[in-house]
């Protein structure tokens, strides 16, 4: 059975656990290690159970936490090349200091990535940073599959086919075009938010979704929301419509927040913590 476990994920950082047959990976280090230690308690795990992390891009909201984690407890990390030079460079990030780049590893140019009980694949998205990736990991023994596409400026015509037969979803649905257009922000941001190279807004986000529906599709989870720019109930609304539009009938969607883990949902559809976790007493 797969697992999956956002357990944060917003402007302030992000970090999402994928729980497989024989291990566990972390896709993205947004927060530090004492935070990322307590969420994976959380969800029932300690950081030495994690086989590896990988890596979206080089934002700090997705990787300031990256080099102090692999450091601390020895996780081999994984990157695009590109985001590998970026941290290297220090673009936009502090997750590349005083790692030295032959601690990062390329995912391959083309085919899967072996990753500890996985198969990683990644496409190239749309985003302001070097090269960021969405990526679809499959448990090797099980075959069931999750795709992750965070920070999406505009979906591009690969990830539709790369996220196909999907067992579980999560996409960003960073904000409601409404909210942003009205909202607190400079004109300038606003134009990065909703451009291109940006994010994907509930309605993106929702018509992406639907394409990703199909009869073994058991659950949804939308990452990324603003919390200025959006509600997770408006989010959550604009998707359900759109899956219901493509027959999806299930309901297994749920918003994730920034500053409180998810429950982890598994390719049952079900969601709810590891029992060992309900009586750990945390301060997030």
């Amino acid at each position: 059975m797969l697992r999956v476990t956002v357990l944060g994920s917003g402007s302030r950082g992000n970090a999402i656990l994928v729980d497989g047959t024989d291990g566990a990976l972390l896709v993205d280090a947004g927060f530090g290690v004492r935070t990322l230690a307590k969420r994976l308690a959380l969800a029932g795990r300690r950081p030495e159970e994690i086989g590896a992390l990988l890596l979206t891009h080089e934002h700090t909201d997705h990787a300031s936490g990256a080099a102090a984690a692999r450091t601390r407890w020895g996780w081999p990390a994984y990157a695009s090349a590109g985001t590998i030079a970026a941290l290297d460079a220090g673009t936009n990030s502090s997750a590349g200091d005083d790692v030295p780049p032959a601690a990062w590893r390329a995912f391959a140019a083309t085919g899967e990535t072996a990753v500890g009980g996985f198969s990683v694949a990644t496409t190239g998205v749309p985003h302001d940073a070097r090269d960021c990736r969405a990526l679809v990991l499959t448990d090797v023994r099980s075959g069931a599959r999750v795709g992750i596409a965070m920070d999406v400026g505009r979906v591009p015509d690969a990830l539709p086919a790369a996220f196909d037969r999907l067992d579980l979803l999560v996409v960003e649905s960073n904000h409601d075009e409404q909210m942003l257009a009205r909202g607190p922000y400079p004109w300038s941001l606003k134009q990065r938010i909703s451009g291109g190279l940006g994010h994907l807004s509930n309605g993106a986000a929702a018509a992406f979704a639907s394409g990703c529906a199909h009869p073994g599709l058991r659950g949804v989870l939308l990452t990324h929301l603003s919390e200025t720019n959006n509600v997770p109930a408006m989010a959550i609304a604009r998707t359900r419509e759109a899956l219901r539009r493509a027959g999806w009938t299930r309901e297994a969607l749920y918003a994730a927040s920034q500053g409180t883990p998810l429950a982890p949902l598994a390719t049952t559809g079900e969601a709810g913590w590891p029992v060992r976790a309900h009586q750990l007493g945390l301060a997030l």
